[in-house]
């Protein structure tokens, strides 16, 4: 089933969702909440607190031309002056124009969530089949800034860099949703984009016009066969985010929900096309802390009631929507992780019984 086949039949009714790093250092514990608190869409989780290399750069870094790992110092950046860089650029382009997925697999050191955790999580899962599956993978925009060349400048601001980081990201998506597929057969995918750095589109750290940002966001969610969506964690020029061709929005609804609603003309668009908003409005901070249920249901509904019109009726928004965290849970304590995702799911779960979805 295809990407725009999906948007026609597929409706997610507040379905819980989660992005993708926790907090625990080993896989284990980490399948316990996903089970339980994702029941209709797991993932696959990230630990960046278990390895340097499971970082969302240095985990999606691997196979890159240029790429230099500074275990020892932990540090990953790009050095075109080597001296096979040109050799290592045209093994690259072949493997891409061959479509060869293997050569751009996400090794199991850096990925032990993916490797251990999706194969057990289907096992779990086998009587009790969940309706999609998610994997994320960092954005073109995100890695291309916060990547580095050796004298620490912004690769994505060297044409040919930036052009090898998008075909990369777009072929390790590829290679990653083949291996959800062969987890969970017959499943669509979701793919997440996560792109924190969009909070500086704009700043004079970013640069980028809008139309380059739409045509990487565009290229490197090219070819998936399941739906795809851009996570942004923070404030940024949402037009720009709907106005790319993937299917899901994902943003911060606890801190920014306002700033979104501003784009009315924008997000009637997007829905009315078939598109998909996943409302973060658990934080993944302190503030978790001082929230319950009936709480974020208020504000999320407020949200909703707000952005409904003619064109774009509760209804529409309400089964076109997913609820999730605010942002990746990795930097909390494991315990506000547990709270983060049990309050996600109680939500959705509230959401549906009150609006009877």
């Amino acid at each position: 089933m295809t990407s725009s086949s999906l948007r026609s039949t597929f409706l997610p009714r507040c379905m819980a969702v989660g992005i993708g790093s926790l907090p625990q250092p080993e896989v284990e514990p980490t399948l316990d909440l996903i089970t339980f608190c994702l029941p209709e869409a797991p993932f696959w989780p990230q630990l960046p607190n278990r390895s340097f290399l499971e970082g969302m750069y240095v985990q999606y870094g691997e196979g890159l031309p240029g790429a230099v790992l500074d275990k020892e110092g932990e540090r990953f950046y790009l050095d075109p002056g080597q001296a096979d860089f040109a050799d290592q650029l045209t093994v690259f382009y072949e493997a891409v124009l061959a479509a060869d997925l293997e050569y751009f697999a996400i090794s199991r050191e850096r990925a032990s969530g993916l490797w251990q955790g999706l194969p057990e999580l289907a096992e779990r899962f086998r009587e009790r089949s969940p309706i999609l599956v998610k994997g994320h993978v960092t954005g073109p925009v995100s890695f291309g800034l916060g990547v580095t060349d050796a004298q620490k400048r912004s690769i994505i601001y060297d044409p040919t860099l930036a052009d090898v980081v998008v075909k990369h990201l777009n072929m390790k998506a590829r290679w990653q949703e083949a291996f959800l597929k062969r987890c969970f057969p017959g499943l669509p995918t979701l793919t997440f984009f996560d792109e924190p750095y969009m909070v500086s589109f704009g700043t004079a750290f970013c640069t980028l016009s809008k139309e380059q940002v739409q045509d990487l966001l565009n290229e490197v969610s090219a070819g998936l066969e399941g739906l795809t969506g851009v996570h942004c964690c923070g404030n940024t020029d949402w037009s720009l985010l709907l106005g790319t061709r993937v299917d899901l929005l994902n943003f911060d609804a606890y801190e920014y929900g306002e700033n979104l609603l501003l784009y009315q003309e924008e997000l009637e668009k997007f829905i009315g096309a078939g598109g998909y908003l996943a409302w973060g409005v658990v934080p993944t901070s302190a503030a978790v802390d001082g929230e319950d249920v009936d709480s974020l249901f208020k504000l999320l509904k407020i949200q909703m009631e707000r952005l409904s019109s003619a064109k774009m009726p509760l209804k529409s928004i309400l089964e076109r929507s997913f609820v999730s965290p605010s942002c990746g849970a990795g930097s909390l304590s494991p315990a506000r992780a547990v709270r983060v995702f049990e309050l996600t799911i109680k939500l959705s779960e509230r959401l549906r019984k009150h609006f009877k979805l």
